[in-house]
């Protein structure tokens, strides 16, 4: 049996790595864990006196760019190869999504230099999707040969498909996640304003930063209402009890090349869909007309998609189930199982043994 070494502090509940982790087992693979001191260099000192035992694959999961040098150091050791899933990158979210400082800037440039030159030693950079990628090639100068693409996909023994709601009225519209720009739930609440007329109740579920702000433009409306997070073990029965579901609406750049979760999970539980158009779904959804494509930003937009499925209560159900169909086509189980035996045949032929 092959072994992957987990080499960082990431948590092994964040969605992403226990579905990669869950992936790994299904081909064949070992999985063991190293969890090394804040920074790379401690954890270089760290790897020294934990005598680990040679993997076959070193994988930096989530978020652990700064684990990355401590790793690529001990894959060079060992000669195995250093695969990184970083997620997101640090560059692109102090600059594009967090606005912290301009991309022109010293401290801008600063992190670019270091992320890259880390993504330039690693064999190989796992990216969400193909947007994702280019914009790491593009904007980071990272060699389309040490690029790979896993989509997050949906815990599916869990986002199961939901009975759905009666379709009629009273109709629910959902969102579920955090309150940051790329969100864009100022957007939905603008939609919601322009829905009073129907008989609509917009739920939006989670926190943030901006849930204030979303707060403070909600006042006076009574169709709409804001809810903390619900446990995680009821919340695909939650987003069942939903007619609609929401994806992200935001202007920021991420919202090009970044598929979140809810979407993932929206599309598990046979939910229809509505979201925004973005770069991110020209290699798997697409146009396709099961999806409420709206354009970014557009609260108008938005308030007009669900005026008409609203309209067209009876199509609910049957587009719901298409929703599923679509999300096993390109993001489930088998799909993902396809993508990352990919990427391990790419950096360690054969590996795969399954």
């Amino acid at each position: 049996m092959p072994t992957v070494l987990w080499w960082g502090r990431g948590d092994k509940n964040y969605s992403r790595n226990r579905t990669i982790a869950r992936l790994f087992g299904e081909l064949g693979w070992g999985c063991e864990y190293f969890y090394p001191a804040v920074g790379s260099e401690l954890g270089l000192i760290q790897a020294y006196f934990a005598k680990l035992k040679k993997p076959d694959l070193i994988w930096l999961p989530c978020f652990r760019q700064r684990d990355m040098a401590s790793a690529i150091h001990f894959g060079k050791k060992w000669n195995v190869p250093v695969v990184s899933d970083p997620l997101t990158s640090s560059y692109q979210k102090q600059v594009y999504e967090r606005g912290k400082f301009s991309a022109d800037s010293r401290r801008a440039q600063r992190l670019l230099k270091w992320e890259a030159g880390l993504f330039k030693q690693a064999d190989l950079i796992v990216l969400e999707n193909s947007a994702y990628a280019d914009f790491v090639r593009d904007e980071m100068d990272v060699p389309e040969d040490k690029l790979g693409v896993l989509y997050n996909g949906a815990y599916t023994k869990f986002f199961t498909p939901q009975p759905p709601p009666e379709p009629g009225p009273p109709f629910e519209v959902g969102f579920v996640g955090s309150f940051q720009p790329s969100m864009g739930t100022d957007v939905i609440v603008k939609a919601a304003r322009l829905c009073q007329d129907l008989p609509v109740k917009w739920t939006l579920i989670g926190e943030g930063d901006d849930k204030p702000e979303a707060e403070q433009l909600a006042k006076g409306l009574n169709n709409i209402e804001f809810t903390g997070w619900v446990k995680y073990e009821t919340l695909p029965e939650r987003m069942g009890n939903m007619h609609i579901l929401l994806g992200i609406f935001g202007v920021t750049r991420k919202t090009d090349f970044v598929i979140p979760n809810k979407i993932f999970e929206a599309m598990a539980v046979a939910r229809p869909l509505i979201t925004q158009q973005a770069a991110a779904y020209a290699d798997n959804l697409g146009q396709s007309p099961v999806v409420g494509w709206v354009e970014r930003g557009n609260e108008q937009a938005l308030a007009d998609k669900v005026r008409e499925w609203i309209a067209e209560p009876q199509d609910l159900p049957e587009r719901g189930l298409k929703t599923r169909e679509l999300f096993d086509r390109y993001f489930g189980d088998d799909k993902m199982r396809d993508m990352l035996r990919i990427i391990l045949d790419r950096v360690l032929p054969g590996g795969t043994k399954k």
